[in-house]
């Protein structure tokens, strides 16, 4: 598995058994018994923040690669930052999320900014520029949008609006959850229209999680063959169990473009020249290169191949 992904839930929400509190009165008890000094609120937060921990570092354990994330509540607290009012998740859910962040005991964090942009008292750009100011460690940021909420166009545009914003607010590792995937389920949506033209018209590779790993694989060894209107290029790699995927960059005239590959695939195929546009203007293929990622987002070196086409 690539990942490990925990919702909200923790102590649980005022609807849960019709407002009645949660049941750990003998727990509770017992603790005070053995010479516990915690209120029980701090002691149920005590319980939630040791469980967090032992499960990020049970993961590290088993395997060191699998990112393990949360999703809170998306307000901290009333008044964090002073404009923001609404659900105590502190109080009621007993859910230290900040605490949890400035240890770095998740890979990434996906706030559930279920707000508008302008909304004041709920704000998605402030309440977002807040929880990257808590992120001490300098982990993923990746909140969470409330996507199956979009049900037309100005939805739409909201949802790509709050895209470009963590885009604005992350450039170097951006990134979000849509929740849910229920949202993409038509994909002739005027959302997945509007997304596939517009912030993901191109794949993207995870960005690197270099607390976990920073080292990069070995560049593959490179070879090209020409065909009778392609280039067939190949390649090798001396330890395959550090690679998640390839990645494949071409030029064409004086462009750069690029295709993600899984592992399995070694060979990929490019013809001499592209149309670009209905004039019949073709571009011809002038570099090649191929890099090696690994399963945290480590991208090798790239070793560029010249691409002379025979007259």
């Amino acid at each position: 598995i690539d990942g490990v992904h925990f919702d909200d839930y923790f102590y649980p929400y005022p609807s849960y058994n019709n407002g009645k509190d949660f049941p750990d009165e003998d727990s509770y008890h017992a603790y005070l018994q053995q010479g516990g000094k915690l209120s029980r609120g701090d002691w149920r937060r005590k319980a939630v923040n040791d469980f967090i921990r032992r499960v990020y570092r049970a993961i590290k354990q088993t395997k060191p690669w699998v990112k393990f994330g949360l999703s809170p509540f998306g307000i901290y607290r009333p008044g964090h930052p002073a404009s923001i009012s609404g659900f105590d998740q502190y109080r009621t859910l007993y859910a230290d999320a900040r605490l949890w962040l400035n240890q770095g005991w998740v890979d990434y964090w996906a706030p559930q900014l279920y707000w508008p942009i302008n909304r004041v008292r709920q704000s998605f750009p402030v309440l977002l520029g807040w929880w990257l100011r808590e992120n001490k460690k300098q982990r993923h940021v990746w909140p969470g949008l409330f996507t199956s909420r979009v049900k037309d166009a100005a939805g739409v545009d909201e949802n790509l609006n709050q895209i470009m914003i963590v885009r604005g607010f992350e450039p170097d590792a951006p990134g979000h959850i849509h929740f849910s995937a229920k949202a993409f389920l038509d994909t002739s949506a005027i959302l997945s229209k509007a997304l596939l033209t517009g912030p993901y018209r191109r794949p993207a590779l995870i960005p690197p999680s270099p607390w976990l790993d920073d080292e990069p694989p070995q560049p593959p060894r490179v070879r090209t063959q020409l065909m009778a209107d392609s280039v067939s290029i190949r390649w090798t790699h001396g330890d395959t169990s550090d690679v998640f995927r390839w990645v494949v960059y071409f030029r064409y005239g004086d462009r750069w473009n690029y295709q993600i590959l899984n592992r399995s695939q070694m060979t990929f195929t490019l013809p001499y020249r592209l149309s670009a546009d209905e004039n019949k203007v073709s571009f011809v293929l002038t570099r090649v290169a191929v890099t090696a990622v690994d399963r945290t987002g480590n991208e090798s070196a790239r070793t560029i191949l010249p691409v002379t086409i025979p007259q």
